[in-house]
């Protein structure tokens, strides 16, 4: 069984009402849960936050939404969902569960063995497949909901799905199909 490790989780808390982004900045920036402030709205439309004791990114949009990136692990990611809840209720006085969902998992796998990416492709078929080594240096394998890109060093990385058995699934395929060209 292939486990991959996971790279980056991304994912949003809606907490369905428009922010005053400005207003959101000044509290934050007088909140120890929040290591970096950066509002400037004639560069950015967001504000720019990070979150302890990680330094987790966190940016804030005036649509009432928010992103997490950098997750190293789905744990991670709701983990910091958690505390960036606590700190958001106790500002907004909020008497619901924000929705939190995860968008994207980006993660990867070593095959441990060159792969020929010419053999692959043909493997693959074109359908779904571009390789074009003169533009980007990894073979791109769209699937149904996500890519994978396949580096001749035998490297793997899938991106676009949102649960982290999908993304196994996915790899374990791959890794299926790159049985016959290694």
């Amino acid at each position: 069984m292939v486990e991959p490790t996971v790279a980056n989780v991304v994912g949003t808390i809606n907490f369905q009402r428009e922010i005053a982004l400005d207003a959101l900045a000044d509290t934050f920036s007088q909140r120890d849960e929040i290591t970096d402030v950066t509002y400037e709205p004639g560069e950015n439309h967001w504000l720019q936050t990070h979150f302890a004791p990680d330094d987790t990114y966190v940016p804030f949009y005036r649509s009432g939404k928010c992103s997490i990136v950098g997750g190293n692990s789905v744990e991670h990611f709701y983990e910091v969902a958690e505390r960036v809840n606590n700190v958001m209720r106790d500002i907004l006085e909020l008497e619901y569960e924000p929705q939190v969902e995860i968008s994207n998992i980006v993660a990867t796998w070593d095959t441990g063995s060159p792969i020929s990416l010419e053999a692959l492709t043909i493997e693959l078929g074109m359908t779904q497949t571009e390789y074009e080594p003169e533009q980007f240096p990894a073979l791109m394998y769209r699937g149904e909901d996500y890519v994978i890109l396949v580096f001749s060093s035998g490297k793997v990385l899938c991106t676009g799905l949102s649960n982290l058995d999908d993304v196994t699934d996915a790899i374990e395929d791959m890794v299926s199909r790159l049985q016959a060209v290694v």
